[in-house]
């Protein structure tokens, strides 16, 4: 019936509700927790159950919430709590016979991880005795049946007769008038500064401060307990204990204006929410007390939402250019799905707010959940040698199942999606309506979000195995780290090599028509018919196109995929053309064998208690470096049904009269396109396609700010510009600046590539040369591993680049120290 703090049943979510657990966990990680116990839904559940349909029946017949609560709480109110219940209080109180108890409710599905259900159950204060610890446990029992909780479980999904309650009771902390109570989050969740406590505090009882019901002090404190600044408010009363129970007194009016807490007090606070944050492995809003000088724990529970800050730290890379309304709208969902999912995986909370958000035409990346998130991955303890032999000692890596699971998740999705994806490019839409079309987008995204749910799961394990081999060679090697890894990592095989490969027979087949290599192709049209007049290389060409003509040169889908611009990818084949034939495959295997004898002889170095783990990591780091890429591969295979659905609607849109041109549609947001088919109203969507369309094009037309709502500042001082270092190297040239695939056909031999970023599809232009400098991304970046494999330095992460450097311009690249050097 009771379990203690102390007891490890009380980490039953299930059996002891959020607000329980969270005291449980506080509790046996040595945090100052006020002693208590905690009556179970079990309990709940005893005196519920033969009033289940009974209360089921009121839901149905009373209309809204306010009715239902009403009814349903009546009848309850009247049952009597269950023997065992009275018989457990009543010894409880015997005890300690002149103890007061606080009474909280203990929701099975409150304070979790999107779920706080903040202030709709009911908390009693100054319960002392049998009688009112009774009243007090089904007033709490009661609050599951509050007006205000109905709709809020309804909009999480939880059944309401699923729903349980259990019921903490705990030692009351003492408050005087002139001592204080209040709460703080270990990160200031409204200024949105993650190194920054904020505190709430007022004198008496903290619950004026929980129900926002008086002025409060607000101290926001620095890590290392300074303040950071404070606000002292003018307090008239405070709630205070009494022989009656709660009391309201006058504050003299001496005190009202001076601070509820002291400096010290203020850093004790802070550092009692930041201890909390790391017993939990989240940031934590808590409540707390202070008694005769001490400072209690009242309460832990998740931060739930904070404050974004919009960068293009975690976007620049990922979404280059511009993206429009209908691809991103339609893609954010399955986006943030799939990161849950991830962090599901992981053990970490879901998080209910938006990751990635489009601004200004362009992604903007929320660094604030970065931040919180990125602490808290698996392996992001390692700092030393002692905490990996630690690691190792627990069960390594097979503490994680789903590394192993994972690709096995993916594959056996595979084939099924493969297979909708037949369905749907044979999707002949000659006499369907413009519903039908839009239907079938719908259907077409559904699909799409399906297949991509453990992909950002298999990018986030391949980047934290990629940090962890980094980390664990910088023991073991020292300097030599990032040269090790990428001989560790050099030639796994990957789709996209297996592609760059076809292209590079292509490529040889192509030099036999010196003509055909030297003449530049802007359109499909002039291509074609230059192919015309060379069968065999025609044949293979569109061969080639038939297996990988779905790869995209942008992640939005308002982009051709090489299906539909041959002769973007025609032009890579002639610049790899234009290089001799330098032994490929030995070149390969050469590659091949220096990987080999480098993790030989690394493992013969590496101590013997590290050596399976170390051999299991790399083996690990080369699956999930493959399967990232053919995940992708796949992924990119959408583009296709997803465009011609599009188009479809978009020629619909122009027989009506409501767009000028077919691919326009891209510019009308999803849910103003599905309120018009709907209501077969369009006359709003031409002004939103011209209107997103302009936006969309001065968005081409400038570099983003960095930081949302902040103007662009260059930092760097003259002609000297600090970037990070992508590969070792020291060149001169002139820079060609590539914002756009179609400029692929213009870029010089010899010249210094200069980008926002890079993807596989770019790997030609490497060839061709001498440097490469990107906006954005770091040493593990395409941009970066490509060069070193190239043995052409690169400098990442120069912010503006592509609007800082001119055609033409030199400039003098270091890749080892990530620096680049403006001559003229």
């Amino acid at each position: 019936m009771f379990v203690r703090f102390s007891d490890p049943a009380a980490l039953d979510v299930a059996l002891v509700g959020g607000k329980g657990y969270g005291l449980a966990k506080a509790a046996q990680n040595h945090l100052p927790v006020p002693d208590g116990v905690i009556l179970t839904t079990d309990a709940y559940y005893q005196w519920f159950a033969p009033h289940r349909d009974h209360v089921m029946a009121l839901m149905v017949t009373h209309g809204d919430a306010q009715a239902q609560s009403a009814a349903v709480s009546a009848y309850l109110a009247e049952q009597p709590l269950p023997e065992p219940v009275i018989n457990a209080l009543t010894e409880l109180q015997n005890q300690q016979h002149e103890r007061f108890y606080a009474v909280r409710s203990s929701g099975s599905a409150e304070d979790l991880p999107g779920a706080a259900f903040a202030g709709l159950h009911d908390t009693l204060l100054n319960v002392r005795g049998v009688t009112a610890l009774a009243e007090a446990v089904k007033r709490c029992w009661l609050s599951l049946w509050n007006a205000a909780v109905l709709p809020y479980r309804e909009r999480l999904g939880v059944a309401h007769d699923s729903a349980a309650m259990a019921v903490v009771i705990q030692q009351m902390v003492d408050v005087g008038v002139d001592e204080a109570a209040g709460v703080a989050f270990s990160i200031d969740p409204v200024g949105g500064d993650v190194n920054v406590v904020l505190i709430n505090a007022a004198f008496g009882l903290g619950e004026t401060v929980v129900a926002g019901e008086a002025p409060v002090d607000e101290y926001r404190v620095d890590r290392d307990g300074g303040i950071h600044s404070r606000t002292i408010a003018c307090k008239k009363e405070a709630l205070v204990r009494s022989a009656e129970g709660n009391q309201t007194v006058a504050i003299d009016p001496k005190s009202q204006n001076q601070a509820a807490i002291t400096p010290k007090q203020a850093a004790q606070i802070a550092r009692l929410a930041r201890q909390a944050e790391a017993r939990f492995g989240f940031p934590q809003d808590i409540e707390w007390a202070i008694e005769r000088g001490t400072v209690y724990l009242l309460q832990s529970r998740p931060v739930t939402r904070f404050a974004p800050r919009w960068t293009r730290d975690e976007s620049a890379e990922r979404f280059p250019n511009p993206v429009t309304p209908l691809t991103w709208q339609l893609c954010e969902k399955g986006f943030h799905a799939s990161l849950n999912y991830s962090f599901e995986l992981m053990g970490l909370p879901p998080f209910h707010d938006k990751w990635f958000a489009l601004k200004d035409g362009y992604v903007y990346g929320n660094q604030n959940a970065v931040a919180v998130y990125a602490g808290r991955m698996p392996f992001a303890a390692f700092q030393d040698t002692g905490s990996l032999a630690a690691f190792i000692e627990a069960g390594g890596l097979w503490q994680f199942a789903w590394i192993s699971e994972l690709p096995l998740r993916w594959l056996n999705d595979l084939d099924a999606y493969l297979l909708a994806l037949g369905r749907f490019n044979a999707l002949d839409y000659e006499g369907k309506t413009l519903a039908q079309c839009w239907q079938h987008l719908l259907e077409i995204n559904d699909l799409g979000t399906r297949y991509f749910l453990p992909n950002i799961a298999i990018s986030l394990t391949q980047t934290l195995l990629y940090r962890v081999l980094r980390k664990v060679l910088e023991r073991f090697v020292g300097d030599k780290a990032q040269t090790v890894f990428d001989q560790l990592i050099a030639v796994t095989d990957t789709k996209t090599g297996a592609v760059n490969q076809a292209m590079w027979r292509l490529s040889r087949l192509l030099r036999q028509y010196p003509a055909l290599m030297a003449e530049r192709f802007y359109d499909q049209a002039s291509l074609e018919q230059a192919l015309a007049d060379y069968d065999e290389l025609a044949q293979s060409f569109t061969d080639f196109l038939a297996r990988h003509g779905h790869r995209e040169v942008d992640f939005d889908a308002y982009h051709p995929t090489w299906l539909e611009a041959p002769q973007t990818v025609f032009t890579q084949i002639q610049m790899m053309a234009e290089q001799e034939d330098d032994d490929h495959e030995r070149t390969y295997w050469r590659k091949k064998d220096v990987m080999l004898a480098t993790e030989l002889q690394l493992l013969k170095d590496t101590p013997e208690s590290f050596r399976f783990f170390l051999q299991e990591l790399i083996r690990l780091a080369r699956s999930y470096t493959a399967l990232d890429d053919i995940e992708h591969y796949q992924t990119t295979r959408l583009s296709i049904p997803f465009r011609v659905a599009a188009r479809e609607i978009g020629k619909r849109l122009v027989n009506l009269g409501a767009l000028d041109q077919a691919m326009d549609v891209f510019f009308v947001p999803p849910d103003v396109l599905e309120q018009a088919i709907n209501s077969e109203d369009y006359a709003e969507i031409r002004q939103q396609a011209e209107a997103n369309k302009q936006a969309y094009q001065e968005a081409q037309q400038r570099a983003p700010d960095w930081v949302y709502g902040e103007t662009a500042m260059v930092t760097d001082e003259g002609d000297q510009w600090q970037g990070l270092a992508g590969s070792p190297g020291v060149v001169e040239g002139e820079v060609f600046v590539i914002t756009d695939p179609a400029q692929f056909a213009d870029f010089p031999q010899g010249a210094i590539l200069v980008a926002r970023t890079t993807n596989p599809a770019w790997t030609p232009l490497f060839y061709h040369a001498k440097g490469v400098i990107t906006e954005s991304g770091g040493p593990l970046s395409h941009g970066a591993v490509t060069a070193r494999e190239l043995g052409i330095a690169a400098v990442m992460s120069i912010r503006d680049a592509c609007t800082r450097l001119s055609n033409g311009q030199r400039v003098r690249l270091d890749g080892q120290r990530g620096v680049v050097s403006v001559l003229d």
